[in-house]
Parts: C-alpha cells; structure tokens; sequence
C-alpha cells in the first residue's frame, strides 16, 4: 500500500480530538455518536459511534431551527417574503380567533424567538393542528419585546416556507440549497394533522409522526441530516452564503442572522453559553462564535475567526448540564488550543465571510476509512456470584412510580404511571433478559449484552435499541438502553436483587415517550417456588 500524506491540520485535529476531547467528554458520562471538524475548505476530522456513520442521518432536535432560517432567508432573497411582514397576514383562516398581540407578530419576532407567547403552544393544547395553535392560543406578552424559546414559532416559519414555495420543506431546501452543497436529501418528522382519531390512543398529540401528507414539518424539532451534511452547511455560511459560483443565501442576510439580535440574559436557559444573545434561530457564542444548537447534544459551532466549524451528535437527554459540559470541551480541548498551533496562518483572523462575489471551492471530504466506535458498555461482571439463573417475582406495587420524571400531574403517562405486573430475569455468561410483564400479557423483553450492547426493538415501540448491562456486585445490575433513530432516549434501570425480592429503579431520559420506563417496581416472590 502506497504512502499516504496526511495534512498537517489532520494530524492537528486527529491529535486533539483523540488525545483530548474525546477522553474529556467520556470522563463526564457524555454519549456521542459523531465528532467532525471543519478547517477553511476541508473536512479535516470525522468519527463515528456505531450504529452511527457517515451517511445515516441524524434526529437534529432544535439544531434544525437554524436550517429553518436558511430556508426563510432564501424567500426573503427572492422577494416572496419580507421580514416585517405580520405572519397572520400569511395564515388569514386563523385571523379570527387571533388576539391582537398575535395578529401584531411579525416574521423577525419569529426567528429571533420574541413572539407573543412565553412557551410553544403545540404542547399545551390538545389539537393536531399544530399551526393553529400559534394563533389560537392566549398571548403573555406583546410581540418583539423579550426573548422566549418557542419552538411553535419555528414550527410557523416551517409551514410558511412550505406555504409560499407549495413544496415540503425538505423538497424546498433541497432544492434550493442542499443539492448545491453536496448534502442528502433532508428527511423530516411530521405534524399530527389530519390523522383519525385512533391515532392518538394513548399518545398526545403532540407527538410528531414519521410520514403524514397533511402535516407539517416539524422544523423545530423533527429534522434530520447526517453530520457530514451539517459540516456542508458550516461550510457554506462561513463562505457567505455562497457554493462554487452561486449565492445560495444572501451574505447579508447570513451576517444579520448569526449576530446577536436579542438578549438572552434573562431567557429559558441558565447556563452560560446560553447568555450571549440569539440572531435568527441561530445562538451567539464564546469568542465571537454562533451555533446551531439541538437537545442532547447535536451542536454544528462555528468560529468564523478560526475558519473553523465543529459538528457534534450524540444524546444526552439523561445528564443535566450536556449542554454546557460539551461548549466548555469543544472550546477547551479544541477551539481555544487551535489559536496557538503553528497551523493557523497570521493572515486567519477576522471573519471569511467574503465581501464579493467569489467563486468558492466545495468542502473537501476525505475518503473516511475508520472503523465506528463503540458504545461505551456499562462497567461490571457478566454473572452474581450465584451465577446463570432465571427468576420471576410478581409486583407488589401496583404501578411504577412518576417520581422524579419531570412530568406534568395532567399528563397521560402521570394518570397511568404503568401496568407491570411481573418481572423476570435470565443472567447468563455473557449477558441475559429483563422482561417486564403487563396486566394484559405483553412481555416487554431487554435483551442486554456483557462488554456489548444487544440490538433489539425498544418493547412497545419498535424502536432501535442498543443495551449493555453487567453486576456492579452479587445483588446489583445495572442495564443502560441507547434508543436510536428517529427518536432518541436514555434509558437506565438499576436492578437490586435478593432471593426474594427485587427493587427496580428505571429513568427514562426521553422527549414524550418511554414513561412507564421511569419509575420504581417492587417485586416480591414466594419463598417456596423453584427457580425457573
């Protein structure tokens, strides 16, 4: 095999990565699924947790806000749409239930999140229409006063993009701007619009769907890209908007939108990289930085004085401060070191955006060879001290607890905290079953692998699922489930057994699902039947 070169940045990035960041971001509990650099006009580091890779898209949570705000800025590019335009001007049918602080919202309040109202309202009100809502609901606040996290309003701008250009958003993106810079096609979870009414048993509606042709792309949260693409997307902004010899997005309108437009100082989140203030769907960061920014851990950052951009996915739903834990990293590990490395040229500084039209290069994309990552399995023996055995103890208490779960006392999961009502457990020397039992039958089973992760479908959902499990000592075992795809989650369960009794602590770190996984279970059984 012939000698290859590698780059000097390459080296660079490989080195702090590895030796670096990556160590750091383990050493905090953080799950990744993928880590990618980009350097001036090269992807100059890339990897991947399996069962991630280069080309399998990724659930982006709010960091697909910001591709929203593309997608708007290139209406307003062509003339089909004005910033100062009132929205419901847009959404007339809606004009009459409106209050007149609603009726007053203007596009720029809904990209820089100081709309009417002080929460997203599709999540409060029973109705699958989700864009009525927005204007439906009861206002707190007059328009363009302060910020507020709305996702509804990013859910608007989406259904207007979709209403103007009479395309679905993914097609209307694509079209415009992805195709140009080498991304796949987006894909994107859907409203409830229009569904039968069997459709919600036992679920809100505010739960977004895979496939629906009367919804609307939930732009705030439901997009998905690969993290190559969103390295396209860094690529394209830091060029001003501009691929090869086409302006895709206006550099004005690129410049105004990752500027600090409103204040954040006293919005929904404390911790401090949130305190630098918000452009259009875009967070202001450290060191004149901006970022999109999503749940759990989907971070594209961008140092425009560096001519760099750091894409992160991963989820960690389950960890309080993931947020803070990977900005300090990437910035400590990584961003800050890079201003001193002799492969940082004196002339790199200032912002790349170009003030002409030039014509600039695609992002360079190395053939990537390395083999993914694993996940990091939970740490312990595969067997008790007893070791292979097969029990079932029949729960006491009747449901599991809602304890600690965050959950609203009206919501459907905290009326009906579960129905389990046996537990059984098979250890063997590699790994075993957890299967919890319901009232009506079902056998809800985890498989759970030793020093690996067992693939199945997450019980009563379908989901990808990947769990590790092993004995912390003879009476404990801890199960940890990664839940994959389109929808993501983390889910423990800690498992304390005697011969008669086993206590099972569960937390379920997921947005809207999963809550019968959260909770305690007590099961007892007679000391007189045999082992199974």
């Amino acid at each position: 095999m012939p000698h290859v070169q590698i780059p000097p940045a390459h080296r660079w990035f490989a080195h702090q990565v590895e030796d670096r960041l990556l160590p750091r971001l383990e050493s905090h509990g953080l799950v990744m699924h993928s880590v990618l650099a980009v350097h001036r006009d090269e992807l100059v580091y890339e990897t991947y947790w399996h069962p991630y890779s280069q080309d399998r898209q990724h659930r982006l949570y709010s960091a697909g806000k910001s591709l929203v705000a593309l997608a708007v800025g290139v209406l307003i590019d062509d003339g089909a749409l004005d910033i100062n335009e009132r929205v419901i001007d847009f959404f007339s049918e809606y004009s009459a239930e409106a209050h007149p602080w609603v009726q007053q919202m203007q596009v720029v309040d809904l990209l820089t999140m100081r709309t009417a109202h002080a929460s997203s309202t599709y999540s409060r009100v029973a109705d699958p229409d989700w864009v009525r809502t927005f204007f439906t609901s009861a206002p707190t606040r007059p328009p363009g006063a302060i910020f507020s996290y709305d996702t509804s309003a990013t859910l608007v701008l989406t259904a207007l993009v979709e209403k103007l250009s009479g395309e679905p958003f993914e097609v209307f993106f694509h079209q415009r701007i992805g195709r140009h810079i080498g991304m796949q096609p987006l894909r994107a979870l859907r409203s409830p619009l229009g569904l039968p009414q069997e459709h919600f048993h036992h679920r809100p509606t505010w739960r977004e769907v895979a496939e629906n042709p009367q919804g609307v792309a939930h732009g705030g949260s439901g997009l998905l890209a690969a993290p190559r693409d969103l390295a396209c997307i860094a690529h394209l902004m830091m060029s001003g908007g501009r691929a090869g010899g086409t302006q895709l997005v206006s550099t004005e309108y690129l410049e105004t939108a990752v500027s600090a437009q409103t204040p954040t100082v006293t919005g929904d989140f404390s911790h401090p990289e949130a305190q630098f203030g918000y452009g259009y769907q875009f967070w202001r960061g450290r060191g004149d930085s901006w970022a999109a920014w999503g749940m759990g851990g989907q971070i594209m950052l961008v140092a425009p004085a560096l001519h760099t951009a750091v894409i992160v996915t991963g989820d960690n739903q389950h960890l309080e401060s993931d947020a803070q834990l990977l900005h300090d990293a990437l910035w400590d590990e990584l961003l800050t070191p890079l201003k001193e490395a002799s492969i940082l040229g004196a002339d790199e500084t200032g912002s790349p955006i170009p003030t002409e039209a030039v014509h600039v290069p695609a992002l360079s994309i190395p053939e990537h060879r390395d083999a993914p990552r694993s996940l990091t399995p939970v740490a312990g023996v595969a067997l008790p001290a007893t070791g292979p055995f097969s029990r079932r103890w029949e729960i006491r208490s009747p449901h599991a607890c809602p304890e600690a779960s965050g959950r609203s006392d009206d919501s459907p999961a905290a009326q009906q905290p579960g129905d389990f009502t046996a537990l059984e457990l098979t250890c063997t020397p590699d790994g075993g079953d957890l299967v919890l039992i319901t009232k009506e039958g079902e056998r809800r089973t985890f498989p759970y692998r030793v020093n690996g992760h067992a693939e199945h479908p997450l019980p009563g959902y379908g989901y990808e699922a990947h769990t590790s499990g092993a004995w912390a000592d003879e009476r404990t075992l801890l199960l940890h489930v990664h839940v994959v795809g389109d929808w993501l989650a983390q889910i423990q369960m800690l498992l304390t057994v005697t011969p008669g009794t086993v206590v099972c602590r569960m937390k379920a770190s997921a947005e809207f699902f999963a809550e019968e996984y959260d909770g305690v279970l007590l099961g007892q059984r007679d000391a007189e039947e045999p082992t199974i």
